[in-house]
């Protein structure tokens, strides 16, 4: 039986884990050139309810601009083949891009908003269902990607713990015992796919997405990246964060960060909304063509 979308109000299912609002076009527009499409790709485990909190906040930022939300599982992020994860982000080229105009659809002015790594696992399975739609030679076209409290280390060994973490406390209340167990079977459960793809000889989730972002043939090189982190993230250290995006400057992408203080992972919004708004706005201006 086929996964039922979540009930999300406001939004349409496209399917069981995307999920469109329309915008207002009698609006007036808040800023010149503002976007016309909005994608955020939540974290792993987000629900409606609280995704929403930043779908309202773009709404309010650009109110003509209609906005996509892609919900999904931690568990699809480590675990989903990867032909499944690309397949899951073709209701979001088709209805972003649709055939044929997706080669370069001069309307549209994208705004792509990746949140934790699962987030950033499927934003490059987007960029990959784009390419496996529209062509090989094709790149997804966007104005601004930004990535919320993404990406960090890769190293399995050392982040397994807070990967687990993360996990259980996306699923922990759906269990009766405590917390740590939940996040002692996710850790079991981790390492024992780790050693399946060792001996399968799979590219980790996590590898691919990031190398599929730095591929100039992938992810266009002349859109501007915004980061934004914290040092208080208890998922993603701050250090591995600068360090990944360090690499990802000397290949040639145009980068900002944006530190947050005292904000846990994806929680920067909900502590400081006037710096974080303020600074998306200022990233996206900065990210228009000169007039």
């Amino acid at each position: 039986m086929a996964p039922q979308p979540l009930p999300f109000p406001g939004f349409t299912a496209i399917s069981d884990r995307v999920y469109l609002r329309n915008g207002n076009e009698k609006a007036k527009p808040a800023l010149a050139h503002e976007p016309t499409t909005i994608v955020i790709f939540g974290w792993g485990d987000g629900m409606p309810k609280h995704v929403s909190k930043y779908s309202d906040g773009y709404n309010d930022l650009f109110p003509r601009a209609r906005i996509i939300v892609v919900l999904s599982r931690t568990f699809q992020a480590s675990n989903q083949p990867l032909d499944a994860r690309v397949e899951a982000m073709l209701p979001v080229i088709d209805t972003v891009f649709p055939t044929p105009t997706g080669s370069g659809n001069g309307e549209e002015r994208v705004l792509l908003h990746a949140m934790s790594n699962t987030g950033g696992i499927f934003l490059a399975a987007a960029f990959t269902a784009y390419q496996q739609r529209h062509g090989s030679d094709k790149k997804l076209p966007h104005a601004l990607l930004v990535c919320d409290s993404t990406p960090g280390s890769l190293d399995f060994a050392s982040q397994v713990g807070r990967w687990s973490r993360a996990m259980a406390v996306g699923t922990s209340k759906y269990f009766p015992w405590p917390f740590a167990v939940t996040q002692g079977l996710w850790w079991m459960f981790l390492w024992a796919n780790y050693a399946w793809e060792l001996l399968r000889g799979t590219e980790p989730s996590g590898v691919w997405a990031t190398r599929v972002m730095n591929d100039h043939d992938i992810a266009p090189v002349e859109t501007n990246r915004l980061y934004l982190y914290s040092k208080e993230d208890e998922i993603i250290w701050w250090e591995d964060l600068e360090e990944a995006v360090a690499k990802v400057k000397s290949q040639g992408y145009k980068v900002d960060l944006e530190m947050f203080e005292g904000s846990p992972h994806v929680g920067h919004m909900r502590l400081h909304p006037e710096q974080y708004w303020g600074k998306i706005t200022t990233a996206w201006d900065e990210a228009q063509p000169a007039r």
